[in-house]
């Protein structure tokens, strides 16, 4: 066993110095001592396929580590940075959000995460995840709702010429979340004008303005104000 333990040791010390034969070879001897031991074997073959960017053989292998407990974390981490790789966002995410189940304590693994869901922009999975990462304690309370409130604004966009009650609601929502955010406010006054309700729409940007006036926020209400043919300009003043 002690044998077994040494050759395992020495295997990983010459993937670490590139010797891809010392390795190669101390495996062979290290699975003949530690038949039963296959955890150790799937880490260290995993390990070699990396350096000789055998590809195929690495999925193979990731896939028989999920099957052992011992080393299924790994192999869900190693396909998540396959399909990473490879651009398959949609299957990097399954791999991942089980990982997170397994052990969301992982170094990035959340931020892992997010980045995938940016590329596959499904939001309802940002507020999903972002709620877990924060119930055990992986994030602050100020980055759940940052990303959350990202989350309810794309949904909102993206229901904006659809089903504008739904639209108005997530973009509460992301305001609820980001007070006085311009580029949420923006966004609530386009959709709120599609109802094409004016008075209520000039007691609004009164609304926000006396909450908190900025420039970029004038820019944007001035904007809307012109393209809509509100800009009366005592009310502007």
């Amino acid at each position: 066993l002690e044998k077994g333990y040494n050759y395992f040791v020495q295997a990983m010390i010459a993937l670490a110095n590139k010797d891809k034969k010392t390795a190669i070879n101390s495996n062979y001897k290290m699975k003949k001592l530690l038949d039963n031991d296959q955890g150790l074997s799937l880490l260290l073959n995993s390990e070699i396929y990396k350096i000789e960017k055998k590809f195929d053989q690495l999925q193979l292998v990731h896939q028989e580590m999920i099957k052992n407990k011992h080393t299924e974390t790994l192999g869900y981490k190693g396909l998540m940075e396959q399909n990473l790789h490879n651009e398959d966002y949609h299957h990097a995410f399954i791999y991942g959000e089980k990982l997170f189940s397994l052990n969301p304590q992982i170094e990035k693994l959340y931020e892992t995460l997010v980045q995938i869901i940016s590329k596959t922009k499904n939001w309802n999975q940002l507020i999903d995840i972002s709620d877990k990462a924060y119930s055990k304690r992986i994030i602050k309370e100020n980055i759940a709702n940052e990303n959350k409130s990202i989350a309810y604004y794309e949904i909102a966009k993206i229901k904006m010429h659809s089903d504008i009650k739904d639209s108005l609601k997530f973009i509460q929502k992301a305001m609820n979340l980001k007070k006085n955010f311009p580029p949420y406010i923006k966004l609530y006054l386009e959709t709120l004008l599609l109802n094409d309700n004016i008075i209520q729409i000039k007691k609004i940007i009164k609304k926000f303005w006396l909450e908190k006036p900025s420039s970029s926020l004038r820019n944007i209400v001035t904007t809307i104000l012109k393209a809509n043919n509100l800009d009366n300009i005592n009310f502007i003043q």
